[in-house]
């Protein structure tokens, strides 16, 4: 069971943290080298977002063979990264780019199927949490490499394609289990009893992306030193973003429904610290920190959160709402957009708030869709 978990989380930290959010990182330094804007900055980044969102939708449909999914996650995340390594220009970062971010897609759908499989049913959640929170690590990671190479960012994106393709056979080689397919459910079989949960995943993504994707330009734009701030700012958003791994506890220890509105509503919170006091170390640190730390919380309770209404399609189900966080993330990405383009930061991310404040909604009704929640739902 350990040797999953950790390799499990490996492969999270390379496929999210790495492969994924380390384009938002990198980007200074890729605007310097290829000449790119933030137009094709920006669709690049909705390229990266489509291919997550059709790799989870492939995942679902395969999940019966979750090696196959971990196989394909840690392929696209190796190829994608090395890509981006040997660019030559944009025309070839950009593919590259898309297809490193399928692997983060395909790799939750996979490793929810994997432990479903190896681990006991009394310890899944807590590994399923544990192995999620492998982001924020990829963070950390991200930005060691980004400040270790410098100039030379292409050998941090080689070390990324290598961390993606040994955690991939390591996970694989973890795997006790043998695919043994099962009759696939139809779809509306399970998303209709995780009708609450996709509208709380859609709110909460919505919400956190005024942090992912206006963050650092809100830390940046607010000192002189902003680059140099920003980036160890997003170091101590993935550092926290590891406590995530207490969500399983957490639903144990508080029930799943007090755990997703604690998280929820502390993401919430986040985004007006930052947004109050860009400037301010202590404040903007802390609000980063609480970001990463309920971020990957919230998305380890999604993975419960579907574990416990549809148990033994756990990798369909968690699939279904992580397109609804990251689909929600992109609508969000664009209309906080918007709203920055005519006021403050702060009325902006104001909003990003209120709308993850309404995430906690969907949790105050008590889960009736499934016969499964009688003993595993929000009580």
């Amino acid at each position: 069971m350990r040797a999953l978990v950790i390799s499990g989380m490996a492969l999270i930290a390379a496929t999210y943290g790495l492969a994924r959010f380390g384009f938002g990182l990198f980007l200074p330094r890729f605007t310097d080298a290829f000449q790119i804007g933030p137009s094709v900055s920006g669709l690049i980044q909705s390229g990266s977002f489509l291919s997550f969102c059709l790799a989870a939708v492939m995942a679902a449909r395969i999940a019966a063979r979750p090696r196959l999914v971990v196989a394909c996650a840690g392929t696209t995340a190796t190829l994608g990264s090395m890509g981006i390594a040997s660019a030559p220009s944009a025309i070839i970062l950009a593919p590259s780019t898309i297809l490193a971010g399928a692997g983060a897609g395909f790799a939750t759908p996979g490793l929810v199927a994997l432990v479903e499989r190896n681990i006991p049913r009394q310890r899944r959640d807590s590994a399923g949490t544990i192995v999620n929170a492998g982001t924020g690590a990829g963070i950390v990671a991200a930005g060691i490499l980004l400040l270790l190479t410098s100039s030379q960012w292409r050998l941090g994106w080689l070390a990324i394609a290598a961390l993606a393709s040994l955690a991939t056979i390591a996970t694989l080689r973890s795997d006790r289990a043998a695919d043994e397919p099962p009759d696939p459910p139809q779809r509306a079989s399970i998303l209709a009893p995780l009708r609450l949960a996709l509208v709380a995943a859609g709110l909460a993504g919505a919400s956190s992306a005024a942090i992912w994707t206006f963050g650092r330009t809100v830390m940046v734009d607010s000192r002189t030193e902003g680059e140099t701030y920003s980036i160890i700012a997003w170091m101590v958003l993935g550092a926290f973003g590891v406590l995530g791994a207490i969500a399983g506890r957490l639903a144990h220890a508080m029930s799943l429904r007090a755990a997703w509105m604690l998280t929820a509503s502390a993401m919430a919170a986040s985004a007006i610290v930052l947004a109050a006091a860009p400037a301010a170390p202590l404040a903007s640190y802390a609000s980063v920190a609480v970001f990463g730390a309920t971020y990957t919380a919230v998305c380890g309770l999604l993975i419960v959160w579907a574990s416990r209404v549809v148990p033994g399609h756990a990798a369909q189900g968690t699939a279904a709402l992580f397109i609804a966080l990251a689909t929600a993330q992109a609508f969000g990405a664009a209309l906080i957009g918007v709203i920055l383009g005519s006021t403050s930061p702060l009325v902006a991310f104001g909003i990003a708030a209120a709308v993850g404040f309404l995430a906690v909604l969907p949790a105050t009704r008590r889960a009736t869709e499934s016969p499964a929640t009688s003993h595993h739902g929000f009580s």
